[in-house]
C-alpha cells in the first residue's frame, strides 16, 4: 500500500513502523501543524505518517505531473492527499479541545454535571426522609437532562428514569451513582425499544394491495392476464367491453381497516362487528361526537396477542405486575423464581377473553390490561406522579402540564391510569 509522498520523497531509509523526524515534520506543515508552538501534536504527525492511503482511493498523475487523489465509490478527484484531510480533522479536534481544557471550560461541565446530581441527589432523598414521594417531574425532568434523555420524544426512557429515582430510594442505593450506573443500560434499552417497536408486538402485514386504477381503495381482484390487482368499481369499469371481459380474475384475500382502506386490520369491533386497525377503531369509536354510544364499544384483537418474550407462539398470560403477554413456557421461565413468584397472572383462552383466578375480567377491564400490554409507547406522554397527599396526577411531557383527572392519550386510546404504580402500603397487602 503506498504512503505519504512526503516519505517517498525522504533519501534516508527507514525501517518498518517508524518514521524519521523529517519525515514527521514535513507531514506537520502540511497538516498545518505549529512546530515550534505547538509540539505536543506531533503525535498527530508522526501517526499520520505510518498510516495506509484508505483502498478506495487512487494515486493518480495528470498530464502536467500533478499528482492527484481519486476515490473510485463517490468518484471524486482532489489534490490533497486524503490522509492529510483525515489528520487534519483530528488536529483541528485535539487544538479545540485544548483550549477548552485550557480556559476550563471542560473542568466547568464536568462540575456542573456534579453540582446538578448533588442538588437532585439532596432533593430526592430530602423528600424521602419526609416520606413524600421521591419522584416529582422537576426531578426527573433534571436527571434526565443530565443523562441525555429526551423527555419530549423518550417516553419510555423517561418512565423508566422516573421508576430508577424510586427503586435507588426503596433499596437505599447511593443516588449518585445513578449516571454511571445508568450509562449502558440506557442505551442497551433504546435498541431494544426500537426492535420492539419494530415487532410492534403483533405480527401482522404491514401494507394492503391498493387497487391500481384508481389508488384510492384496496384491492379485491387480481385480473390474471393483465396481472393487475383492481377494486370492483375499476374491474368493473376496465373490462366491461371488448377481449377484457373474458379475463379471468381471482379474489385478493385481504383484512382491511373499515375507517382506512390503506390500513391493515388489526382489531375487531365486539359490537359493530367491522374489522379495524387501532388508529381507525380510535377514530371511529372515540373521536365521533355524533356518535357518543360508540364509546363503550370494545375490541377484540385479531389473530391473537403474541408473547413479547419469545415473539412466536401466541400469548396465554398476562402478568399484572410486568404489565407483559407470555407464552405459559415463557411466563414460568422468567416467573419460577424470585420476586416475580408472587407475581399475578391473568389467563387469555383462545377467544381473547381475560380471567382471573377461573373469574371472567368485566370487558372494559380487560380492555384496559389488553391495550397496556400491546402499547409499545407506554401510555404516550402522559406520566403519573403522587403529590405530596399521595394523590395521583398526571404530568405531559411534551406540553410540560399537570392535570388531575386521568386523561386518554389520542394516538394509543390507553387510559393513563395504567400507568398509576401502587402505594407501598398497597403493595404490602
Amino acid at each position: 500500500m503506498p504512503k505519504l509522498a512526503v516519505l517517498n520523497e525522504a533519501d534516508e531509509e527507514i525501517p518498518e513502523g517508524a518514521n524519521s523526524a523529517e519525515v514527521v515534520v514535513g507531514i506537520a506543515d502540511m497538516i498545518g501543524i505549529d512546530i515550534v508552538n505547538e509540539p505536543q501534536f506531533l503525535w498527530i504527525a508522526e501517526e499520520a505518517s505510518r498510516a495506509h492511503i484508505p483502498p478506495d482511493w487512487k494515486e493518480l498523475t495528470n498530464e502536467d505531473g500533478e499528482v492527484l487523489y481519486y476515490h473510485t465509490q463517490e468518484r471524486k478527484l482532489q489534490k490533497v492527499h486524503p490522509l492529510i484531510l483525515r489528520y487534519q480533522e483530528v488536529y483541528f479536534k485535539a487544538r479545540s479541545y485544548t483550549k477548552q481544557l485550557e480556559s476550563g471550560q471542560i473542568g466547568n461541565l464536568l462540575e456542573q454535571t456534579d453540582a446538578k446530581m448533588a442538588a437532585i441527589t439532596a432533593s430526592v432523598m430530602g423528600r424521602a426522609s419526609k416520606g413524600l414521594p421521591p419522584a416529582t417531574p422537576e426531578v426527573v425532568e433534571s436527571l434526565a437532562r443530565v443523562l441525555g434523555v429526551e423527555s419530549k420524544k423518550e417516553f419510555f426512557l423517561f418512565r423508566v428514569v422516573k421508576q430508577t429515582i424510586e427503586a435507588y430510594v426503596e433499596k437505599k442505593l447511593d443516588l449518585s451513582s445513578v449516571v454511571q450506573d445508568l450509562k449502558d443500560p440506557m442505551e442497551f434499552l433504546r435498541q431494544i425499544r426500537k426492535k420492539q417497536n419494530q415487532v410492534d408486538v403483533i405480527r401482522k402485514p404491514t401494507t394492503v394491495v391498493m387497487c391500481q386504477e384508481c389508488e384510492n381503495r384496496a384491492a379485491v381482484l387480481k385480473c390474471e392476464q393483465c396481472k393487475d390487482y383492481f377494486c370492483q368499481d375499476c374491474f368493473n369499469s376496465t373490462h366491461a367491453t371488448g377481449k377484457r371481459r373474458a379475463h379471468i380474475t381471482s379474489d385478493v384475500e385481504q383484512l382491511v381497516c373499515a375507517a382506512f382502506e390503506d390500513r391493515v386490520a388489526t382489531c375487531q369491533c365486539v359490537q359493530c362487528g367491522l374489522f379495524y386497525s387501532d388508529e381507525g377503531f380510535m377514530h371511529v369509536h372515540a373521536w365521533d361526537a355524533a356518535r357518543p354510544d360508540l364509546r363503550n364499544h370494545l375490541k377484540r384483537v385479531i389473530n391473537g396477542l403474541v408473547c413479547l418474550e419469545c415473539e412466536h407462539y401466541n400469548a396465554s398470560v398476562l402478568c399484572e405486575d410486568c404489565v407483559d403477554l407470555f407464552c405459559t413456557e415463557c411466563f414460568i421461565r422468567l416467573h419460577r423464581k424470585g420476586k416475580r413468584r408472587q407475581h399475578v397472572h391473568l389467563t387469555i383462552d383462545n377467544t381473547g377473553q381475560i380471567f382471573r383466578g377461573g373469574f371472567l375480567v368485566p370487558p372494559e377491564e380487560a380492555q384496559v390490561l389488553t391495550d397496556r400490554a400491546r402499547s409499545t409507547v407506554e401510555t404516550g406522554p402522559w406520566i403519573p406522579f403522587r403529590d405530596d397527599e399521595l394523590n395521583v396526577y398526571w404530568y405531559h411531557l411534551v406540553e410540560k402540564r399537570s392535570v388531575s383527572q386521568s386523561p386518554v392519550d389520542p394516538v394509543t386510546g390507553v387510559d393513563a391510569a395504567v400507568g398509576v404504580d401502587p402505594l407501598p402500603d398497597e403493595e404490602a397487602g
